[in-house]
């Protein structure tokens, strides 16, 4: 079993700091089951955000652990948070349309358009809470409990935080680096999107890390989380655009053409609005 002192510094081991981050992850993940449990308002959000810190976690921490334990993990946090991410993104997609309308739009076809997503969305919510709460999140849970109690660690996680860290940090940033710099203004949505998902994963490791490496890793969660914030109001109109874009092909199929005109409207309105955020990423990856 790994023994966990109380505060972590840069000469604990960094096995300490793998044990203290699941256990920490795995709380918050209970936490926000109950809250899925008790139809507590953004539950289901915080779920998939439990499962989103926690995978990151793992791919963080990858080179310090022994066998293959950590992969029947990953892919269980990944259904989980995939079985909440269609319930978040219509909830987001409805918000967004509705904030985006402007005088010129008819009020009738946005009703229309709101209530469609709104239906969507409560329909992907029952079925986010009932995986939420089914035996396979209970099992999911149990052992993640086992696991962090005692994690499989390799011999080198006994060498200090303060050693170790610095290395997978900057793994998790070059990795993002790497990807930014391809990124272009006429870049496909996909490649934005995958930048969007390195600096999240930059942001939570630096959160993991900061208990040690101090100010250093709150700097780089900050920076990261600046592009986190732009990038992820990208994806948000991407995903907007292309919703109401399965919305316009079935009002087309069914003859409704007029519909159809004020979905195209609003899908040109959410595609225009990736402009100016792009510009606004490449600006701020590329100061000085």
């Amino acid at each position: 079993m790994v023994e966990t002192p109380e505060v972590l510094t840069s000469e604990s081991p960094a096995g300490a700091l793998v044990a203290a981050a699941l256990v920490k992850g795995s709380k918050r993940l209970e936490r926000s089951i109950a809250m899925a449990v008790n139809s507590e308002d953004d539950a289901i959000h915080q779920v998939r955000v439990s499962c989103r810190r926690l995978r990151s976690d793992l791919k963080l921490f990858r080179k310090l652990l022994s066998g293959d334990w950590a992969k029947g993990l990953r892919a269980e946090l990944a259904w989980l948070a995939l079985s909440c991410g269609e319930a978040r993104d219509l909830e987001v997609i409805a918000a967004l349309v509705r904030d985006n309308a402007i005088s010129e739009d008819d009020p009738d076809h946005l009703a229309t358009i709101l209530t469609t997503l709104t239906v969507g969305l409560e329909r992907a919510a029952a079925r986010s809470v009932e995986a939420v709460t089914s035996e396979r999140t209970s099992l999911l849970v149990e052992d993640l409990e086992v696991v962090a109690a005692a994690p499989a660690l390799k011999e080198t996680a006994s060498r200090a935080a303060g050693e170790v860290l610095p290395q997978l940090l900057e793994s998790a940033r070059s990795t993002f680096n790497e990807a930014a710099e391809q990124l272009k203004p006429w870049s496909p949505d996909d490649d934005w999107h995958e930048v969007r998902l390195l600096a999240k994963r930059v942001r939570y490791a630096a959160d993991t890390s900061a208990s040690v490496l101090g100010d250093e890793a709150k700097e780089i969660a900050v920076q990261a989380a600046r592009f986190q914030e732009l990038l992820g109001q990208h994806q948000d109109h991407c995903a907007a655009a292309d919703a109401l874009d399965l919305l316009a092909k079935e009002a087309a199929a069914q003859g409704d053409a007029e519909l159809s005109f004020s979905l195209g409207r609003l899908i040109e309105r959410h595609r225009a609005a990736r402009k100016p955020l792009r510009e606004e990423f490449l600006s701020l990856y590329h100061r000085p």
